[in-house]
């Protein structure tokens, strides 16, 4: 079967070239759990075909409710494996690279080469590696979340930032206290704790997870990706999905002067050429 013939419905949508540019595309996906395997899923039947996959855990049976592609035989596998199968099954000739390691922000060859990283994590220090990451190469970084809360607020969001407009930090999305708990020591966590009287050890941080909710912010962030590398429009910066209301919102923030992150190292890497 010819690309023709099996991309003639985008082709009508965003014509020959568009599709060529999706084709083209190496994306790297950071955590290919719940929202991840959403992703590659799609990014495949875009037309992607070189992947880039980074993720340390194994399937867990608790996973088997989202996880698209894993079946109750694949508990105890690699996540990127069960992700670069879905990916296989879709375009058998994709371009794979399986990472089965956590994303410190060390070593950056892996994601290097990529035209856009897609952040798929559950906590923001790793957040903040990628963006870190991401910013330092001048890539496009798309960062997913979703959440279900106690109060019946379930829904999601995803930030597109390129070209030094915007970022997680610029946003507010970063946990000031998760990043701090993150650089302190055994015995600084432990007070902090006792600060809070309890102990996070034994908190299970596995919160509500639904496949569809999850679904949902990675279409969205599969569908600003195909207007970007198509050249349809301009990614929108900020979606937010409120699955509790049924809307999708977009959310606007003046350019800043100044940022730790992006600005000041977007500008760096451009001088550097």
């Amino acid at each position: 079967m010819s690309a023709k013939q099996r991309f003639a419905r985008h082709m009508t949508f965003f014509g020959a070239e568009g599709q060529d540019r999706i084709s083209e595309s190496t994306v790297a996906v950071i955590g290919v759990g719940g929202l991840g395997s959403q992703l590659v899923q799609q990014l495949a039947y875009l037309g992607v075909r070189r992947f880039t996959l980074i993720d340390a855990d194994r399937v867990a049976t608790s996973n088997l409710n989202r996880l698209i592609g894993a079946a109750a035989p694949d508990v105890g596998a690699w996540k990127v494996e069960i992700a670069a199968r879905v990916i296989t099954a879709v375009e058998p000739t994709a371009e794979i690279a399986c990472e089965r390691q956590p994303f410190t922000g060390k070593d950056l060859s892996a994601i290097a080469s990529a035209d856009v990283v897609f952040g798929c994590v559950d906590e923001d220090p790793p957040r903040l590696e990628i963006l870190r990451s991401a910013s330092a190469y001048a890539l496009a970084y798309v960062d997913l979340a979703s959440d279900i809360t106690p109060e019946g607020e379930f829904g999601g969001r995803i930030v597109f930032a390129k070209d030094g407009e915007r970022c997680l930090s610029c946003l507010g999305e970063l946990d000031q206290h998760a990043l701090a708990r993150a650089r302190m020591t055994k015995e600084q966590r432990a007070a902090d704790d006792a600060i809070y009287g309890i102990d996070r050890a034994a908190l299970d941080d596995g919160g509500p997870s639904v496949v569809s909710v999850n679904g949902v912010v990675a279409s969205l962030a599969v569908t600003e990706f195909l207007v970007w590398r198509t050249g349809l429009r301009e990614p929108a910066g900020f979606l937010t999905y409120r699955g509790d209301l049924g809307t999708v919102s977009r959310r606007a923030d003046p350019p800043r002067e100044f940022c730790a992150y992006c600005m000041r190292q977007w500008g760096s890497a451009l001088a550097a050429g």
